[in-house]
Protein backbone atom coordinates (compact mmCIF):
# COMPACT_ATOMS: atom_id res chain seq x y z
CA UNK A 1 0.00 0.00 0.00
CA UNK A 2 3.02 2.32 0.14
CA UNK A 3 2.41 3.12 3.80
CA UNK A 4 5.07 4.14 6.26
CA UNK A 5 4.55 3.29 9.95
CA UNK A 6 3.25 6.29 11.88
CA UNK A 7 1.64 7.06 15.21
CA UNK A 8 0.19 10.27 16.67
CA UNK A 9 -1.21 10.71 20.18
CA UNK A 10 -3.28 13.23 22.09
CA UNK A 11 -3.85 14.11 25.73
CA UNK A 12 -7.11 16.01 25.53
CA UNK A 13 -8.57 19.20 24.09
CA UNK A 14 -9.21 21.98 26.57
CA UNK A 15 -8.01 25.32 27.85
CA UNK A 16 -4.60 26.36 29.06
CA UNK A 17 -1.49 25.55 27.07
CA UNK A 18 1.13 23.62 29.01
CA UNK A 19 3.70 25.84 30.66
CA UNK A 20 7.34 25.31 29.74
CA UNK A 21 8.64 22.33 31.67
CA UNK A 22 5.18 20.86 32.33
CA UNK A 23 5.53 17.17 33.16
CA UNK A 24 2.90 16.36 30.55
CA UNK A 25 5.33 17.17 27.72
CA UNK A 26 7.67 14.50 29.06
CA UNK A 27 4.86 11.99 29.52
CA UNK A 28 3.56 12.58 25.99
CA UNK A 29 7.03 11.90 24.57
CA UNK A 30 7.38 8.75 26.65
CA UNK A 31 3.94 7.52 25.63
CA UNK A 32 4.76 8.05 21.98
CA UNK A 33 7.97 6.06 22.33
CA UNK A 34 6.04 3.26 24.07
CA UNK A 35 3.70 3.15 21.10
CA UNK A 36 6.50 3.25 18.54
CA UNK A 37 8.35 0.46 20.32
CA UNK A 38 5.27 -1.74 20.43
CA UNK A 39 4.64 -1.15 16.73
CA UNK A 40 8.19 -2.16 15.81
CA UNK A 41 7.57 -5.51 17.50
CA UNK A 42 3.95 -5.93 16.45
CA UNK A 43 1.04 -4.07 14.88
CA UNK A 44 -0.61 -0.68 14.85
CA UNK A 45 -3.08 -2.02 17.42
CA UNK A 46 -0.18 -2.96 19.70
CA UNK A 47 1.14 0.57 19.25
CA UNK A 48 -1.99 2.51 20.12
CA UNK A 49 -2.79 0.28 23.10
CA UNK A 50 0.75 0.62 24.49
CA UNK A 51 0.75 4.41 24.12
CA UNK A 52 -2.65 4.79 25.76
CA UNK A 53 -1.86 2.31 28.53
CA UNK A 54 1.24 4.32 29.42
CA UNK A 55 -0.86 7.49 29.71
CA UNK A 56 -3.41 5.65 31.87
CA UNK A 57 -0.65 4.52 34.21
CA UNK A 58 1.45 7.69 34.53
CA UNK A 59 -1.25 9.66 36.35
CA UNK A 60 -0.66 12.94 34.51
CA UNK A 61 -3.85 12.85 32.45
CA UNK A 62 -7.60 12.36 32.83
CA UNK A 63 -7.38 8.61 32.32
CA UNK A 64 -6.55 5.59 34.46
CA UNK A 65 -4.77 6.59 37.66
CA UNK A 66 -5.16 10.31 36.99
CA UNK A 67 -8.88 10.25 36.15
CA UNK A 68 -11.37 12.89 37.24
CA UNK A 69 -14.27 12.15 39.59
CA UNK A 70 -18.00 11.76 39.24
CA UNK A 71 -20.39 13.94 41.23
CA UNK A 72 -20.25 11.21 43.88
CA UNK A 73 -16.47 11.46 44.22
CA UNK A 74 -15.91 8.11 42.51
CA UNK A 75 -13.99 7.17 39.34
CA UNK A 76 -15.61 5.59 36.27
CA UNK A 77 -13.45 4.97 33.21
CA UNK A 78 -14.32 4.69 29.50
CA UNK A 79 -12.13 3.39 26.67
CA UNK A 80 -12.23 1.87 23.20
CA UNK A 81 -9.95 0.24 20.64
CA UNK A 82 -10.55 -0.33 16.93
CA UNK A 83 -8.48 -1.65 14.03
CA UNK A 84 -9.09 -1.55 10.31
CA UNK A 85 -9.09 -5.24 9.40
CA UNK A 86 -12.75 -6.26 9.52
CA UNK A 87 -13.51 -2.95 11.27
CA UNK A 88 -13.15 -4.78 14.57
CA UNK A 89 -13.12 -3.13 17.96
CA UNK A 90 -14.97 -2.62 21.21
CA UNK A 91 -15.60 -0.10 23.94
CA UNK A 92 -16.03 -0.32 27.70
CA UNK A 93 -17.83 2.20 29.89
CA UNK A 94 -18.25 3.09 33.57
CA UNK A 95 -15.34 0.77 34.39
CA UNK A 96 -14.53 0.66 38.11
CA UNK A 97 -12.48 -2.56 38.29
CA UNK A 98 -9.19 -1.71 36.53
CA UNK A 99 -7.03 1.32 35.78
CA UNK A 100 -6.39 0.00 32.26
CA UNK A 101 -9.71 -0.07 30.41
CA UNK A 102 -7.93 0.22 27.05
CA UNK A 103 -6.55 -3.33 27.41
CA UNK A 104 -9.95 -4.49 28.62
CA UNK A 105 -11.58 -3.02 25.49
CA UNK A 106 -9.12 -4.89 23.30
CA UNK A 107 -9.85 -8.13 25.17
CA UNK A 108 -13.59 -7.62 24.65
CA UNK A 109 -13.04 -7.10 20.92
CA UNK A 110 -10.90 -10.22 20.59
CA UNK A 111 -12.83 -12.60 22.85
CA UNK A 112 -16.52 -11.70 22.71
CA UNK A 113 -19.09 -10.83 20.04
CA UNK A 114 -19.85 -7.56 21.84
CA UNK A 115 -18.99 -4.01 20.86
CA UNK A 116 -19.83 -2.29 24.15
CA UNK A 117 -19.69 -3.58 27.73
CA UNK A 118 -20.36 -1.32 30.73
CA UNK A 119 -20.48 -1.21 34.50
CA UNK A 120 -20.39 -4.38 36.57
CA UNK A 121 -20.26 -6.53 33.43
CA UNK A 122 -16.64 -5.43 32.97
CA UNK A 123 -15.29 -7.02 36.16
CA UNK A 124 -15.33 -10.71 35.16
CA UNK A 125 -13.90 -9.81 31.77
CA UNK A 126 -11.06 -7.86 33.37
CA UNK A 127 -10.20 -10.94 35.45
CA UNK A 128 -10.35 -13.17 32.38
CA UNK A 129 -8.05 -10.73 30.59
CA UNK A 130 -5.47 -11.10 33.36
CA UNK A 131 -5.59 -7.42 34.31
CA UNK A 132 -4.83 -6.12 37.76
CA UNK A 133 -8.25 -5.64 39.28
CA UNK A 134 -9.75 -3.90 42.29
CA UNK A 135 -11.92 -0.87 42.85
CA UNK A 136 -10.38 2.17 41.19
CA UNK A 137 -10.17 5.30 43.31
CA UNK A 138 -9.34 8.96 42.70
CA UNK A 139 -5.77 10.18 42.99
CA UNK A 140 -4.94 12.62 45.76
CA UNK A 141 -4.92 15.52 43.29
CA UNK A 142 -8.27 14.47 41.80
CA UNK A 143 -9.86 14.35 45.26
CA UNK A 144 -8.54 17.81 46.06
CA UNK A 145 -10.04 19.07 42.81
CA UNK A 146 -13.34 17.32 43.60
CA UNK A 147 -13.56 19.04 46.97
CA UNK A 148 -12.72 22.41 45.40
CA UNK A 149 -15.39 22.00 42.71
CA UNK A 150 -18.00 21.10 45.32
CA UNK A 151 -17.38 24.44 46.98
CA UNK A 152 -18.00 26.35 43.74
CA UNK A 153 -21.49 27.79 43.19
CA UNK A 154 -23.42 25.30 41.07
CA UNK A 155 -20.63 22.75 41.30
CA UNK A 156 -23.08 19.86 41.40
CA UNK A 157 -25.87 21.32 39.27
CA UNK A 158 -24.83 21.40 35.62
CA UNK A 159 -22.14 19.03 34.41
CA UNK A 160 -22.01 20.38 30.86
CA UNK A 161 -21.85 23.97 32.04
CA UNK A 162 -19.16 23.01 34.53
CA UNK A 163 -17.18 21.29 31.79
CA UNK A 164 -17.32 24.42 29.64
CA UNK A 165 -16.26 26.54 32.60
CA UNK A 166 -13.30 24.31 33.44
CA UNK A 167 -12.50 23.60 29.78
CA UNK A 168 -10.11 20.83 30.76
CA UNK A 169 -9.59 17.77 28.62
CA UNK A 170 -6.73 15.34 29.20
CA UNK A 171 -8.59 12.40 27.66
CA UNK A 172 -5.84 10.34 26.02
CA UNK A 173 -5.76 8.62 22.65
CA UNK A 174 -3.71 7.43 19.71
CA UNK A 175 -4.02 6.67 16.02
CA UNK A 176 -1.52 4.67 13.99
CA UNK A 177 -0.81 2.79 10.77
CA UNK A 178 1.76 -0.02 10.66
CA UNK A 179 4.18 -1.30 8.00
CA UNK A 180 1.37 -3.42 6.52
CA UNK A 181 -0.78 -0.32 6.05
CA UNK A 182 -3.30 -1.37 8.71
CA UNK A 183 -4.76 1.47 10.80
CA UNK A 184 -5.79 1.35 14.47
CA UNK A 185 -7.00 3.79 17.10
CA UNK A 186 -7.51 3.83 20.86
CA UNK A 187 -8.84 6.25 23.46
CA UNK A 188 -9.24 6.30 27.26
CA UNK A 189 -10.74 8.77 29.74
CA UNK A 190 -12.21 9.43 33.14
CA UNK A 191 -14.92 11.45 31.40
CA UNK A 192 -16.05 14.89 32.49
CA UNK A 193 -15.61 16.33 35.95
CA UNK A 194 -18.67 15.88 38.19
CA UNK A 195 -20.50 13.72 35.67
CA UNK A 196 -23.51 11.79 36.90
CA UNK A 197 -22.53 8.24 37.90
CA UNK A 198 -23.22 5.91 34.98
CA UNK A 199 -22.65 8.55 32.31
CA UNK A 200 -20.74 7.17 29.31
CA UNK A 201 -19.21 9.51 26.74
CA UNK A 202 -17.72 9.23 23.28
CA UNK A 203 -14.57 7.40 24.41
CA UNK A 204 -16.49 4.13 24.68
CA UNK A 205 -18.30 4.53 21.35
CA UNK A 206 -16.92 3.29 18.03
CA UNK A 207 -17.42 5.93 15.37
CA UNK A 208 -17.40 8.72 17.92
CA UNK A 209 -14.28 8.44 20.10
CA UNK A 210 -12.38 6.15 17.71
CA UNK A 211 -12.63 4.72 14.22
CA UNK A 212 -10.30 2.76 11.95
CA UNK A 213 -10.90 1.62 8.40
CA UNK A 214 -8.55 -0.21 6.03
CA UNK A 215 -7.71 1.87 2.98
CA UNK A 216 -8.72 5.07 4.75
CA UNK A 217 -7.05 5.57 8.14
CA UNK A 218 -7.67 5.91 11.86
CA UNK A 219 -8.81 8.67 14.20
CA UNK A 220 -9.02 9.28 17.95
CA UNK A 221 -11.06 12.12 19.45
CA UNK A 222 -11.29 14.20 22.61
CA UNK A 223 -13.68 16.88 23.84
CA UNK A 224 -17.32 17.15 24.84
CA UNK A 225 -18.48 13.55 24.51
CA UNK A 226 -22.14 14.25 23.89
CA UNK A 227 -21.34 16.52 20.95
CA UNK A 228 -18.75 14.12 19.51
CA UNK A 229 -21.29 11.27 19.63
CA UNK A 230 -23.97 13.35 17.90
CA UNK A 231 -21.56 14.11 15.05
CA UNK A 232 -19.89 10.65 14.77
CA UNK A 233 -16.64 12.57 14.65
CA UNK A 234 -14.07 9.82 14.08
CA UNK A 235 -16.15 7.91 11.52
CA UNK A 236 -16.70 11.21 9.70
CA UNK A 237 -12.96 11.91 9.69
CA UNK A 238 -12.05 8.45 8.37
CA UNK A 239 -14.64 8.89 5.63
CA UNK A 240 -12.77 12.01 4.54
CA UNK A 241 -9.48 10.09 4.50
CA UNK A 242 -10.75 7.89 1.67
CA UNK A 243 -9.96 10.84 -0.58
CA UNK A 244 -7.97 13.33 1.53
CA UNK A 245 -4.77 13.27 3.56
CA UNK A 246 -4.87 13.00 7.35
CA UNK A 247 -4.24 16.69 8.06
CA UNK A 248 -7.02 17.83 5.71
CA UNK A 249 -9.39 15.29 7.23
CA UNK A 250 -8.59 16.44 10.76
CA UNK A 251 -9.10 20.11 9.94
CA UNK A 252 -12.34 19.55 8.01
CA UNK A 253 -13.68 17.33 10.77
CA UNK A 254 -13.11 19.97 13.43
CA UNK A 255 -14.57 22.64 11.17
CA UNK A 256 -17.70 20.49 10.97
CA UNK A 257 -17.77 20.21 14.78
CA UNK A 258 -17.48 23.97 15.13
CA UNK A 259 -20.35 24.56 12.70
CA UNK A 260 -22.65 22.04 14.33
CA UNK A 261 -21.66 22.17 18.01
CA UNK A 262 -19.70 25.38 18.54
CA UNK A 263 -16.16 26.14 19.59
CA UNK A 264 -14.40 24.42 22.46
CA UNK A 265 -16.04 21.08 21.70
CA UNK A 266 -13.45 18.75 20.17
CA UNK A 267 -9.98 17.77 19.08
CA UNK A 268 -8.81 14.90 16.91
CA UNK A 269 -5.66 13.09 15.78
CA UNK A 270 -5.59 11.20 12.47
CA UNK A 271 -3.37 8.89 10.45
CA UNK A 272 -4.17 8.04 6.84
CA UNK A 273 -3.39 4.85 4.91
CA UNK A 274 -0.12 6.32 3.61
CA UNK A 275 1.19 7.07 7.10
CA UNK A 276 0.56 10.81 7.07
CA UNK A 277 -0.60 12.29 10.38
CA UNK A 278 -2.94 15.13 11.25
CA UNK A 279 -4.12 17.04 14.32
CA UNK A 280 -6.80 19.69 14.81
CA UNK A 281 -8.88 21.16 17.64
CA UNK A 282 -11.32 24.03 18.23
CA UNK A 283 -10.41 24.50 21.90
CA UNK A 284 -7.65 26.72 23.23
CA UNK A 285 -5.16 23.87 23.36
CA UNK A 286 -4.66 20.13 22.89
CA UNK A 287 -1.70 18.10 24.13
CA UNK A 288 -0.32 16.01 21.26
CA UNK A 289 2.82 14.28 20.03
CA UNK A 290 4.13 12.63 16.88
CA UNK A 291 7.42 11.51 15.32
CA UNK A 292 8.90 13.82 12.69
CA UNK A 293 10.58 11.59 10.11
CA UNK A 294 12.49 14.51 8.59
CA UNK A 295 14.27 15.45 11.80
CA UNK A 296 14.20 12.04 13.46
CA UNK A 297 12.75 13.60 16.63
CA UNK A 298 9.58 13.33 18.69
CA UNK A 299 7.51 16.51 18.55
CA UNK A 300 5.27 17.53 21.47
CA UNK A 301 2.79 20.40 21.41
CA UNK A 302 -0.03 21.71 23.60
Amino acid sequence: MGAKPAIVIHAGAGSGRYAEGDVRFRELARALEEGRGAMRKGSSTDGVVAAVEYMEECGAFNAGRGACTTAAGTVELDAAVMWGEGRRGAGVGSVTCTYHPVKLARWVALNTPHILVVGDGCAPMAKAAGLETGTVSPSESSMKRFEAIKRQPGGRRSNLELLRRLQEGNTVGAAAVDQDGEPAAAVSTGGMWMKLPGRVGDSAILGAGVWAESGAGAASATGTGEEIIKNSLCAYSCGLMRSHDAETAARRSIAMMTRKSGRGTAGIVTVDAKGRTGTAFNSEAMGRAWFDGRTGKVVTRA
